[in-house]
């Protein structure tokens, strides 16, 4: 989740997130890396849209808070939009990191998905901003995928787990570390039109919090 700023004498857009972790696992440094993962991959592409009849340039960023005593009702009663809260443990029951709906504040990440060039962090985030996955997950012959393509889908072999394996068999798969943020995916915000429509909002406050999931014995 986050809110649209405009600058119309630099003709810029930013979009303004606040990363906040909490859970066993979380700590300043994780919460760190996550906001500077999803900063520097939603700024690779050097994003443009038309506003005014002008292009603007789209920029992310991405602020950083670690609360080591998160209580329930300070998300709960959250009102800023531009936070969004995230549990972070080594355990998962869903064995994978996960927003809460599409467009929403709040999830639940897995530490090991978070290892340096995962692009989870990325990919969920733009789940907070309100993008779901792509329809069609088979894009063989269409080369690199953009973020929002999840694993398991279907992709030429330079991108699959294994290079030498037959696409969609084991080891056939995303790469998530192959993924990047492209144009398509700043033109999939929908920017020009919410801004034209007075909507400087992209997400929604769900505001969940959650209890750390437990192994079943």
């Amino acid at each position: 989740m986050g809110i649209i700023e405009i600058d119309t004498s630099a003709k810029i857009i930013t979009i303004s997130s606040n990363i906040i972790g909490y859970g066993n696992a979380a700590d300043y440094t994780i919460c760190k890396h996550i906001s500077e993962e999803i900063e520097t991959m939603w700024n690779e592409p050097n994003a443009v849209v038309e506003l005014y009849n002008n292009l603007f340039q789209v920029q992310f960023k991405i602020q950083t808070q670690f609360n080591s005593l998160m209580h329930p009702n300070s998300i709960i009663q959250n009102e800023n939009p531009r936070n969004n809260y995230i549990r972070i443990e080594q355990y998962c029951n869903m064995n994978i990191s996960f927003m809460d709906a599409i467009g929403s504040n709040s999830g639940y990440f897995l530490l090991a998905n978070l290892y340096k060039g995962s692009t989870s962090a990325a990919h969920e985030y733009g789940h907070s901003l309100g993008l779901p996955h792509p329809l069609n997950l088979n894009i063989l012959g269409a080369g690199r995928p953009s973020i929002m393509y999840p694993r398991g889908s279907i992709v030429d072999a330079e991108f699959q787990n294994d290079v030498l394996a037959q696409p969609g068999g084991p080891g056939g798969t995303l790469n998530p570390q192959s993924r990047k943020v492209m144009q398509e995916n700043i033109d999939q915000l929908q920017l020009p039109q919410k801004i034209n429509n007075n909507v400087f909002v992209l997400g929604r406050l769900t505001n969940k919090y959650h209890e750390a999931h437990q192994k079943i014995a």
